[in-house]
């Protein structure tokens, strides 16, 4: 399944933790810094040599796909893409100025959805509980066929994501960045599980976030 780190850290399934300097994770679903907080994300398989693809991420080149508008007092980040020699694509959420200092994931590039129309990490500082959550951030691919993507709140309401148009190397996916509202947070509302739907509404994907169900 997962290993996740921190800028953010703890994983729903694995947990690894790396040095003070962010440099950028090695796990199949990874990336990581220094503030309290977690990573967590689904479908992602663990590599067989960790220490292998933690030297490809620092030598591959992120490129940026998205980005999380700046909000509440919070500034804009990144959604970034490193391809590794390892084989692996990997999506972080990370200070614009600062790529490889973030949090996320990475599955085989030849399959970075896991088989399916989305792919998802969510990270969030503070906690555990949701009111002391202090920003909430979901980044992640989606495939061609996904119209819309929206978060499914543990209220029972929904949140619509914003899709962007995105290429690596010579594939296209439709890339996407979100922060959570602060009020929301405060109130003990969070994000259950990431949907996806096609043009005609029908649902095609949805993977649980791990902390608002």
């Amino acid at each position: 399944m997962s290993r996740s780190v921190r800028e953010e850290e703890t994983t729903v399934a694995r947990r690894r933790r790396w040095g003070r300097r962010a440099a950028v994770v090695g796990a199949v679903l990874v990336v990581a810094g220094v503030v309290t907080g977690a990573v967590i994300a689904s479908r992602i398989e663990w590599s067989d040599n960790a220490a292998e693809l933690d030297a490809a991420l620092i030598e591959a080149e992120p490129i940026q796909l998205s980005s999380i508008p700046a909000a509440d007092g919070l500034p804009e980040r990144g959604v970034f893409a490193q391809v590794t020699s390892t084989g692996h694509l990997c999506v972080s959420d990370a200070p614009l100025r600062s790529p490889r200092m973030g949090g996320g994931g990475c599955n085989p590039a030849d399959d970075p959805l896991g088989g399916g129309s989305i792919s998802a990490s969510l990270a969030y500082d503070g906690g555990p509980a949701i009111q002391a959550v202090t920003d909430a951030r979901l980044i992640g691919l989606a495939s061609g066929d996904v119209a819309t993507v929206r978060v499914l709140m543990s209220d029972g309401t929904s949140r619509a994501i914003k899709l962007k148009r995105a290429r690596v190397g010579s594939d296209e996916y439709q890339a996407f960045g979100y922060r959570f509202r602060k009020s929301d947070l405060r109130k003990g509302i969070g994000p259950a599980a990431v949907v996806a739907f096609d043009e005609d509404g029908a649902e095609i994907g949805r993977q649980p976030t791990g902390i608002g169900s």
